[in-house]
């Protein structure tokens, strides 16, 4: 997260959809499940994964209660399986617990709007979703100490909100078994660092690494690993990617940046680092924490669905964003 004075979506014509989705009154908007029948070929309609992750990637901006700026961090979209006998499944957005900070404040997120004629964004079109407060949604990693935490967005995969996205899938998370995932290997993660961004198009930035510490090794004993990259606030929350076995694989999240000021130290990327000199190494932590978060995240809709005795109105996507 970073501090910035204003929000300026600038040159961008801004579809301003307020959606209360944020509360938990409304149902359509908190708890509308999708089916998940979707086939491969409705998953992904733009040809390679690299341009792909650009629209499952999100700009999180958390105005402050002042009014006077807002903070910015970065934020991936998950399809994930409820596991339950009607076959259904959920939109999660992933972040840092320090992204999404206070649940009870308001939170604004930025869609690229989809063609009505067609299967493709139409850039440009920003669809802001704004809600007072996200709470009833939200959802942290049940391990407190765990900077991860997520918000049900499933509402952005109704026809009627016309959002264009692509959203990963447990298949693509890392279980750290690959033989190729070594110290040296390149990684890649998208995000918005320092708040820079296409403006224009409204689209994240991505930049590259490599893994700089032995990653099937816990780095200072916690589930995480270390990457040599320029790592900047606004990129909290940057899913972090890899090519192994010929498959891209998400292999964590970035969480904090090394900074040297007489000493070296890790803080949090949303930290405002003033004159303290970044090192160019940043911490990840590992994917495994990521299925932890989101299979919790979907065992408590699953359970939040059956206590409320509510049937959800189901059915697929019928614009092609499933993936």
């Amino acid at each position: 997260m970073i501090k910035i004075e204003n929000i300026l979506l600038v040159n961008i014509v801004v579809l301003l959809i307020v959606l209360n989705f944020f509360s938990i009154k409304n149902l359509e908007a908190t708890e509308k499940i999708i089916a998940q029948n979707e086939t491969e070929g409705e998953r992904m309609k733009l040809e390679k994964f690299q341009e792909q992750v650009f629209f499952s990637t999100v700009r999180i901006t958390r105005p402050n209660k002042t009014g006077t700026g807002a903070s910015i961090g970065t934020g991936f979209l998950f399809r994930v399986s409820l596991n339950d006998k009607k076959n259904r499944g959920v939109v999660l957005l992933v972040s840092n617990r320090h992204v999404f900070a206070d649940p009870s404040s308001s939170l604004i997120l930025n869609f690229n709007r989809k063609k009505s004629d067609s299967l493709k964004p139409e850039l440009g079109q920003v669809i802001p979703m704004k809600g007072d407060e996200f709470k009833d949604i939200y959802q942290g990693h049940p391990d407190p100490s765990v900077d991860l935490a997520c918000i049900n967005v499933s509402s952005i995969d109704f026809p009627e909100n016309n959002v264009f996205f692509k959203s990963l899938f447990p298949e693509m998370l890392s279980d750290f078994s690959e033989v190729d995932l070594l110290p040296g290997v390149d990684v890649w993660f998208v995000g918005y660092p320092e708040n820079r961004f296409d403006t224009v198009n409204n689209l994240p930035l991505l930049r590259r690494g490599y893994i700089a510490s032995i990653p099937k090794i816990d780095f200072n004993s916690k589930k995480q690993f270390v990457i040599d990259a320029q790592v900047f606030p606004g990129s909290s929350g940057s899913p972090v990617f890899a090519a192994l076995g010929g498959n891209f694989k998400l292999i964590g999240v970035v969480a904090e940046t090394m900074i040297r000021n007489e000493q070296l130290q890790a803080i949090p990327t949303g930290t405002v680092l003033g004159v303290e000199q970044i090192l160019g190494l940043g911490i990840v932590i590992k994917s495994s924490l990521v299925k932890e978060l989101i299979d919790y995240a979907a065992e408590q809709i699953r359970l939040k669905l059956e206590k409320q005795d509510v049937e959800p109105t189901i059915g697929k996507s019928r614009d092609g964003n499933q993936g």
